[in-house]
C-alpha cells in the first residue's frame, strides 16, 4: 500500500566509514532516489571514524539530497545518530538505516505505519534476505523491540527519550530504545510490507575482527541491559548465562572486565511503569535473547 499522499520530505541518518561508503554509494542512494510517494529525501550521512571526508559524489542525486557530519572523533552507533538528531533536528519523524537496499515502496510504508496513531513511536522495517526471526503480532504488527539496521523514529518520542543510551556504543542499543519506547506509552511495530535488503556478514561473511567486535559488545551490553532494567537480580542472571556460553575463557574475562568498568558509572533505569505489566514486551529469554521465535510460537 502507497501512502495516502505524496510525503514532502524525510530525514534519513546513515552512519557509516570508509569501509561501507561504497555500498552507500552503489545501494542506498539509488534505492532512495526510487522511494515512490516521496518528493524529498535528505540523507545524512554520519562518519563515525571521524577522520577526513568519506563521501565525495553529488550533494544531489534525484530526489536525494546528502551531506556528511562528523564529530572528528570516534563515535559508537547511538552516539553517532544521537549527533545527527541534534544537527538536523528532524520535525515529525526521521528513518535510521544501516548501508543497503530499500524496496521502493519502503519509506511509505514504514510511514504510513507510524502515522496510524501518536502511540507509535518505532516502525521497524523487513530484513531480506534474512528476515529477522523474532516475535511480533500478524493483527498489530507490534513487536518487543526494532532492529536499528532500518527504523523510523517518532521525533517526539527520541526527544522525549534522551535519544540512544551511549552507553551501549554498538549492539542492544535499539533493544534498549524499543524498551523505553513501551515504558514510556508508546508502541513498537513490524512493518513486513516495508522491505530493506540488509547484506550481513550471513551474506558476505565479515572478518575475524569484525566478528570478535559484535560478540564481545553483544555480550557486554546483554550483562548492561540485563542490569539496566532487572537491578542485581538481572545482572547475576545475565552473567551466568554468560558463563555458561562456549566462548573463550579468555574472552569472558575480557567481557567481565569490561562490564566491571561501565558498571561503576551506570543505574538501574528508573521506570515508572512496572516492567512486570510489560513482560510481554520486556523480556529476556536466554542469553543475548529478547524475543520469542515467530517459529516457535
Amino acid at each position: 500500500m502507497a501512502a495516502d499522499k505524496k510525503i514532502k520530505e524525510i530525514d534519513v541518518f546513515c552512519s557509516v566509514s570508509s569501509r561501507e561508503i561504497e555500498e552507500v554509494i552503489s545501494l542506498l542512494i539509488p534505492s532512495l532516489g526510487t522511494q515512490i510517494d516521496v518528493e524529498k529525501i535528505n540523507l545524512t550521512l554520519i562518519n563515525y571514524n571521524g577522520k577526513g571526508r568519506i563521501y565525495n559524489g553529488k550533494s544531489k542525486v534525484g530526489i536525494v539530497s546528502i551531506r556528511e557530519i562528523s564529530k572528528n572523533k570516534q563515535l559508537g552507533f547511538g552516539e553517532a545518530h544521537n549527533f545527527a538528531f541534534q544537527t538536523i533536528s528532524p520535525d515529525n519523524c526521521f528513518l535510521i538505516t544501516n548501508p543497503g537496499y530499500l524496496y521502493r515502496t519502503c519509506v511509505s510504508e514504514m510511514l504510513n505505519a507510524l502515522a496510524k496513531d501518536n502511540s507509535v513511536g518505532i516502525v521497524e522495517a523487513r530484513q531480506l534476505p534474512f528476515e529477522h526471526p523474532k516475535e511480533y503480532d500478524e493483527k498489530s504488527g507490534e513487536a518487543p523491540w526494532a532492529s536499528g539496521a532500518c527504523m523510523m523514529i517518532n521525533s517526539n518520542f527520541f526527544k522525549k527519550s534522551n535519544g540512544f543510551d551511549e552507553n551501549f556504543w554498538m549492539y542492544c542499543e535499539d533493544v534498549d530504545l524499543s524498551w523505553r519506547a513501551w515504558l514510556s506509552g508508546y508502541r513498537v511495530i513490524y512493518e513486513p510490507r516495508a522491505v530493506f535488503y540488509h547484506f550481513t556478514g550471513a551474506y558476505f561473511g565479515y572478518s575475524q575482527t569484525r566478528y570478535y567486535l559484535e560478540h564481545f559488545w553483544s555480550a557486554r551490553n546483554f550483562i548492561y541491559l540485563s542490569y539496566k532494567y532487572f537491578g542485581e537480580k538481572g545482572e547475576e542472571r545475565a552473567i551466568n548465562l554468560f558463563k555458561k556460553t562456549d566462548f573463550s575463557n579468555y574472552f569472558k574475562k575480557e567481557v567481565l572486565n569490561a562490564w566491571k568498568n561501565l558498571r561503576k558509572r551506570v543505574n538501574k533505569f528508573e521506570n515508572k511503569v512496572p516492567i512486570s505489566k510489560l513482560s510481554s514486551k520486556i523480556k529476556i529469554v536466554g542469553f543475548n535473547k529478547y524475543h520469542e521465535n515467530k517459529e516457535e510460537l
